[in-house]
């Protein structure tokens, strides 16, 4: 009777490990190996990826690749056509206009990253409280999104350039809160379709607690249309701040910026037309180029295809 009585024996290592795996997700960590691959044969992704990265660099070595400074006035060659002294000619201060376009390249592309990087972020956290933490946290966090949704951001970007200080480009952080509401609205869509899932059932069976599925299972399976999401905003960010730029908020003169230099060059549309397309086309390269590389990582990510 003993035997019959006694207790039955629990789960072992390896059973355990088999009920927490039951529904896996869609994506494990293999399926990131298998994108890449899958991203490496898009000839256009890897163009794009390459042409940006180029840029990039071109800019990060800006002291080497020019002889001129940015800032510096020369009444001597002012307003000179592109020639192989100046590639990109000077402007009506003389000043060489690809070294301002090289280094205002950091400060745009620093600020485009940054800004993504923070509201991604932001975004991610506020996603994961509203899909998981229940309706009330859901029904606050979707009202301060809405809020932040519909502020216009040139206003946000007014707003933090008087409160944190004008001209030393405190607008980025504008751009990373009207950028937040995109992905947290992306994540709580992801993590309210995934808590349902066999999955985070068994984990909540094993006893997992909250943090531990939210990190082992929830944030792996929303990485990939995170990723997605985070190509598309740096793109948009990179877009707001040469606009930004173009309208005279944010950084403050002699500074370059790509927008401030746009809109620099813009009087010679008519009279030295080149000088207004070179400027223009290096930041239309810059947004093509990362364009294609995110279409890239969207198509390798999709389960679907």
């Amino acid at each position: 009777m003993g035997g019959v009585l006694s207790k039955a024996p629990g789960p072992t290592g390896e059973e355990t490990r088999r009920l927490s795996s039951v529904g896996e997700p869609p994506y494990a960590s293999s399926a990131f190996f298998i994108a890449a691959r899958r991203l490496c044969k898009n000839k256009t992704a890897v163009i794009g990826l390459v042409v940006f990265l180029l840029i990039c660099l071109a800019c990060l070595l800006a002291p080497y690749l020019t002889k001129w400074n940015y800032y510096t006035l020369n009444s001597k060659t002012m307003r000179l056509r592109p020639s192989l002294e100046h590639l990109f000619g000077t402007d009506s201060m003389g000043r060489d206009v690809l070294t301002r376009m090289l280094y205002g390249g950091r400060i745009t592309l620093r600020i485009a990253v940054l800004a993504a990087s923070m509201a991604a972020v932001a975004g991610s956290v506020l996603g994961v409280i509203s899909g998981y933490a229940g309706k009330r946290a859901d029904k606050l966090v979707t009202a301060v999104l809405d809020v932040l949704d519909s502020i216009p951001i040139v206003v946000l970007a007014l707003v933090s350039e008087a409160v944190l200080g004008w001209g030393r480009g405190n607008f980025m952080y504008a751009i990373a809160i009207a950028a937040t509401p995109k992905f947290a609205q992306l994540v709580r869509g992801s993590v309210l379709n995934i808590t349902g899932s066999a999955y985070i059932e068994a984990s909540r069976a094993l006893g997992i607690s909250h943090f531990g599925i939210i990190f082992r299972h929830i944030l792996r399976n929303v990485a990939p249309p995170l990723i997605v999401r985070y190509t598309i905003s740096v793109t948009e960010t990179m877009l707001t701040c040469t606009i930004m730029g173009y309208l005279s908020v944010g950084i403050t003169p002699p500074t370059p910026e790509w927008g401030a230099i746009v809109h620099e060059v813009r009087g010679y549309v008519l009279t030295n037309p080149i000088m207004t397309i070179l400027p223009c086309l290096v930041v239309s390269i810059t947004l093509i180029s990362f364009s294609l590389f995110g279409d890239g990582v969207r198509d390798a990510l999709d389960p679907h295809e």
